[in-house]
């Protein structure tokens, strides 16, 4: 069978902090050469439940499914997307954890990478990839967007997820952002509508700014919960009900004027290419328009921008799948990867022979030259 035709198979996590999302997807193997993941198909996914707060209990629910769907060899790569703070650095011991940092205590430096790569391995090398559950959908957007070839050329991409809290994926310069930590462009500061009294979250607590007046703190689904019953003078409303809201409802201004503020500091900040926006709250009409139209007001006409803004600030390609989408981008890329790597040692081992070879040159001309000058040095003190 030739390379071109074999398949891999991939096991990817949507980690989240109410549901887990669990698939086992299939792509063809193309020719080294190729920089482009091939489609993926999804044979099989799940939902596991993560909102009792007992983490044993989610992952041995999606360890189970991947057992359940293991090919004999094991898989090829698994991907994961998981919510943070979390452990990105390979050489770090709290790689593949949730940090201590986490607002979901249950979770606090949890390993939730070693019963999924024990469920998934087998005879055939595992390729791993771990990013946030905002990077992960920021890098399919990216590929999307590289193989439109109306925005092929750019390099950049920002993802905002607006739901319970407020998340942001970078790619840069063609890879996400990783640092210190990895983006949380959610908790950064806001400028609020004129007379708005709302301050923010009662979330806030351990988030910077205590979440007073910062994007997530004025426009999660939490957030505008408590604004609506700041307003109606209600008390325990439930966030289902934001879904009665008229379109025209003053609450989605404040969204609005929170989430373009993101945008304007993503702009300012990163110069970013494109923003796509996803998340439960996306989902209100009109919300987006809103969104773009109140951008374009706060920059102020500081520097320019694209004359149809519905193709820089735009909503998510994948809509409710993007989260799983992007664990099957970050597998795929994590197998691109490990090809490249094996590459570089190949390299590695041939510059090393060339140097033994080289060093064992050395080595017999030095001691041919030590035995010259010894013999010579004998032959001298015997003439005397």
């Amino acid at each position: 069978m030739s390379e071109a035709n074999t398949v891999q198979t991939i096991a990817a996590v949507e980690g989240g902090g109410t549901t887990f999302v669990v698939a086992v997807a299939q792509v063809k193997k193309g020719p080294s050469s190729s920089s482009t993941p091939s489609t993926p198909s999804i044979l099989h996914r799940q939902e596991i439940d993560s909102s009792h707060d007992d983490p044993e209990r989610t992952l041995e629910g999606c360890a189970a499914f991947f057992r359940q769907h293991k090919p004999v060899e094991g898989y090829d790569a698994l991907g994961i997307g998981m919510f943070g703070p979390v452990g990105l650095n390979p050489s770090s011991k709290e790689y593949g954890s949730i940090l201590g940092s986490s607002p979901k205590a249950a979770w606090r430096n949890v390993n939730f990478l070693r019963p999924l790569e024990e469920a998934c391995r087998g005879s055939n090398p595992l390729s791993i990839s771990i990013d946030t559950d905002v990077n992960a959908p920021a890098l399919a957007e990216f590929k999307v967007a590289k193989a439109d070839q109306s925005t092929c050329t750019i390099t950049s991409l920002a993802y905002i997820t607006v739901g319970t809290g407020i998340g942001v994926g970078l790619v840069i310069n063609n890879k996400t952002v990783h640092g210190r930590m990895h983006p949380e462009g959610g908790h950064v500061a806001i400028q609020p509508l004129p007379n708005d009294s709302f301050p923010g979250y009662s979330w806030g607590d351990k988030s910077p700014y205590k979440g007073r007046q910062t994007v997530e703190g004025m426009t999660s689904s939490v957030a505008l919960t408590e604004r609506l019953e700041m307003m109606t003078q209600s008390k325990k409303t439930s966030r289902n009900c934001l879904a009665d809201l008229e379109d025209d409802h003053d609450i989605w201004d404040h969204a609005a004027n929170a989430l373009a503020n993101l945008c304007v500091t993503l702009i300012l900040t990163t110069s970013i290419e494109k923003i796509v926006l996803g998340g439960g709250i996306m989902k209100r009409k009109g919300l987006i328009d809103k969104i773009r139209s109140r951008t374009v007001v706060l920059l102020n006409g500081y520097l320019e921008l694209p004359r149809n803004m519905s193709e820089f600030i735009t909503l998510s390609s994948f809509g409710s799948d993007i989260g799983l989408m992007g664990a099957i981008v970050l597998a795929q890329e994590g197998m691109k990867d490990g090809k490249e790597m094996d590459i570089d040692e190949d390299i590695l081992l041939q510059a090393k022979r060339t140097a033994y070879c080289i060093g064992l040159q050395h080595g017999v001309i030095l001691g041919i030259s030590t035995v010259i000058m010894v013999s010579g040095f004998l032959w001298r003190t015997k003439r005397r």
